[in-house]
C-alpha cells in the first residue's frame, strides 16, 4: 500500500514538474509585424499577435541597443478576427533616426531588434517590392529568404497577401501568412523587417465593394469587407489610400484599384492633391498599387486597368512619378517608359514594374504587348536602392538570382 501510494505521489510530483516546465517553454509572441503609419525616421509600430489565454500585461520593453536603460510602453489590444488571439499594438515615437533598437514583450524574455530609416539617403536605402504573396507558404518561404538575404530596410507588397478572400473559413491562410512572416523576415540577430502592405482583391469578401449591393461609403463597411486586412495593417489605414513620407527623400502612395474604393471621385481627387504637394519636394515619389494599368497577362482593354490609365495616370505624368509598381498578374513586366499611352524615352515617360509573383503559381506572357520592354513568367521580387539622386532597381527570382535591372537619376 505504502508503496503504491509513493508511486503515486512521484507521478504527481513529475507529472506538476513538467506541467511548470511546459508553461515556461510555452509560446507567449504568436505573430509579429512591424510597420509605420508616421515619419519612419523617429517612429515604429509593432503588432505582438498573443494566443487567447495570456494573461501576462500587454507591456512593450525597448531601448536603442547601445543604451542599458529599458523604456516600457503601454499599447493597445483588440481581437484578431474570428479567433480568440489579440494582436498587442504599440505605437512608438521620438525615436532617433537611423537607430538600433531592441524590444521585448511581456513576460517573454527575447530580444527583438528594429532599426528606424535614415535621414537622407547619402548612405544608401534598400527596400523590397512585390505583390501577390502566398499561394503556398513554401512559395513565400523562398522568396521571403531571398529578400532577407539583402538585408533591406523594409518591404512593400502590393496586395493579395494571404490569399484568404476576406472570409472567416480562412482564417488558417493568414495564420500561415504570418508563420512565414515570424520564420523568414526575422534575421541571424533577430531583426525584424517592417512591411508597408496595400490592398488587393482577395482582400475583399467577393474582390470587390462593387459586388455589395448594399455596400456604403464608409470605414465601417470598408472593415466588414476586408476584416483581417484592416485590422492586421496600421498602414494604409481605414479607408485604404495613403501616402508614406520619409522626410524629403521618399514618398510611397499606396492606391486602391476598386476593391474597398472607388478608382475614380473622392481617390482620384486625393491623389491630386497628394502628388502635387509632393512633385519637386521629394526625390524619389512611387505609387504602388494592385490591378496593374499596363497588364502583362491580362487584357490590355480590362475595364480597372483601363479606369487607372484614365485617373491615376495623367496625375503620375503630371507630378514628376518616374516609376509605380504594379501587382495582379502572377508574372514579372517591365514596360517602356510611357507617356500620354505611348513609348516616351526623352525623360517624361513612366516605367511600370511589377506585376505580383512573390509566392504564387504564375501565369502565361499572353500577349507582347506594345508597351513590355521585359516579361517571364517568374516569381520575383524588385529590390530597390537609392542612394543620393540615383535609382537602381535590381529584379531577382525566388531563388536569389538577378535576372533584370533598371536605374535612373532624378
Amino acid at each position: 500500500m505504502i508503496k503504491h501510494l509513493l508511486k503515486v505521489f512521484s507521478f504527481l510530483a513529475f507529472f506538476i514538474f513538467a506541467c511548470k516546465l511546459q508553461a515556461q517553454d510555452k509560446k507567449i509572441v504568436a505573430g509579429l509585424l512591424l510597420t509605420w503609419v508616421d515619419d519612419p525616421t523617429s517612429t515604429m509600430v509593432i503588432d505582438v499577435h498573443t494566443l487567447g489565454d495570456y494573461q501576462g500585461k500587454n507591456t512593450l520593453n525597448y531601448k536603442l541597443a547601445t543604451e542599458k536603460k529599458w523604456n516600457e510602453f503601454q499599447g493597445e489590444s483588440f481581437a484578431f478576427p474570428f479567433s480568440t488571439k489579440k494582436i498587442n499594438r504599440f505605437y512608438l515615437k521620438n525615436l532617433t533616426a537611423a537607430g538600433n533598437y531592441e524590444f521585448t514583450f511581456g513576460s517573454d524574455k527575447t530580444v527583438y531588434r528594429f532599426r528606424t530609416m535614415p535621414l537622407n539617403t547619402k548612405k544608401g536605402i534598400t527596400f523590397i517590392t512585390g505583390g501577390d504573396t502566398m499561394h503556398e507558404k513554401a512559395h513565400m518561404d523562398r522568396t521571403n529568404k531571398a529578400a532577407l538575404a539583402l538585408n533591406p530596410d523594409f518591404i512593400v507588397l502590393g496586395g493579395d497577401l494571404a490569399y484568404a478572400n476576406g472570409l472567416e473559413k480562412n482564417l488558417g491562410r493568414w495564420e500561415q501568412w504570418f508563420q512565414s512572416v515570424q520564420e523568414t523576415l526575422i534575421d541571424k540577430d533577430n531583426r525584424i523587417i517592417p512591411i508597408v502592405a496595400g490592398i488587393g482583391n482577395h482582400e475583399v469578401v467577393d474582390g470587390t465593394y462593387k459586388k455589395h449591393p448594399d455596400f456604403k461609403d464608409t470605414n465601417e463597411w470598408r472593415k466588414k469587407i476586408a476584416p483581417y486586412f484592416y485590422t492586421f495593417f496600421a498602414f494604409p489605414g481605414l479607408r485604404g489610400y495613403n501616402v508614406l513620407d520619409f522626410k524629403n527623400y521618399l514618398s510611397l502612395v499606396a492606391l486602391d484599384t476598386d476593391h474597398s474604393n472607388p478608382i475614380k471621385g473622392e481617390q482620384t481627387q486625393w491623389l491630386a492633391q497628394t502628388l502635387a504637394t509632393r512633385n519637386k519636394k521629394v526625390d524619389f515619389i512611387f505609387p504602388f498599387y494592385h490591378v496593374p494599368a499596363y497588364p502583362s497577362n491580362r487584357a490590355f482593354s480590362a475595364s480597372n486597368s483601363k479606369e487607372i490609365r484614365e485617373n491615376f495616370v495623367p496625375l503620375f505624368e503630371k507630378n514628376g512619378v518616374k516609376v509605380a509598381f504594379e501587382n495582379h498578374d502572377h508574372t514579372y513586366k517591365r514596360t517602356y517608359p510611357i507617356f500620354e499611352n505611348k513609348i516616351d524615352e526623352t525623360g517624361k515617360g513612366i516605367v511600370y514594374m511589377g506585376d505580383g509573383a512573390w509566392g504564387v503559381n504564375t501565369r502565361p506572357i499572353t500577349k507582347k504587348e506594345w508597351y513590355l520592354k521585359e516579361a517571364q513568367s517568374i516569381r520575383h521580387f524588385i529590390a530597390v536602392t537609392l542612394k543620393n539622386n540615383q535609382a537602381l532597381f535590381r529584379m531577382i527570382n525566388e531563388n536569389g538570382v538577378q535576372f533584370d535591372s533598371y536605374q535612373y537619376k532624378k
